[in-house]
């Protein structure tokens, strides 16, 4: 089966979504072959998101996380690392605030790509206040939900977000793509 020919790409995504929700990490590969993704097909779509786009672009712009479903929230942070990464930095955190500030009881998962993102939060002495001085809307989550700006991105991670799950997708996606993830 085509994945990109037999339904708009909005409505093939949602309803992939559909079916993985609930499911475990072992079963996504054969649900994606079944779905008619391949890890050609994988690799074509990094390499493309890579140079052109943003995967959260596909999402309803009302929706605030990549992947949404009664049981989970997900953000992917599929941008290589390269050594001066203050903006990566801050989106990742960003997307971590936001993760562990949702209450409504979801699985909260963030997929990177790498160990240095994970590092990074596990880490770094930065404070959230440098982190999040350029997403106001963050910055104010952060101030509701946690408090003062004036704790380390370590810190955050290990006291409010740990209940968040942060993946490196190149430890769960077949080799070929893992590969692809990061050249």
């Amino acid at each position: 089966m085509d994945f990109l020919g037999t339904e708009p790409l909005t409505a093939a995504i949602a309803s992939l979504e559909r079916g993985l929700a609930g499911r475990p990490a072992g079963e996504v590969g054969d649900l994606a072959a079944a779905r008619g993704i391949s890890p050609e097909l994988m690799v074509a779509a990094l390499t493309v998101r890579d140079s052109l786009g943003r995967l959260n672009d596909l999402n309803d712009p009302n929706r605030p996380f990549d992947l949404e479903t009664d049981r989970r929230v997900a953000e992917f942070k599929l941008a290589r690392w390269r050594g001066a990464d203050a903006t990566r930095k801050r989106q990742t955190f960003k997307d971590l605030v936001l993760l562990a500030a949702d209450r409504t009881g979801r699985r909260a998962e963030l997929f990177v790509v790498g160990p240095e993102p994970g590092r990074f939060l596990r880490t770094s002495r930065a404070t959230a206040a440098w982190a999040l001085n350029r997403t106001p809307h963050a910055r104010r989550v952060f101030e509701e939900s946690f408090g003062s700006l004036d704790v380390s991105v370590a810190q955050f991670t290990a006291r409010h977000a740990g209940h968040v799950r942060v993946t490196d997708l190149c430890e769960v996606l077949p080799p070929t793509v893992a590969a692809a993830l990061v050249r």
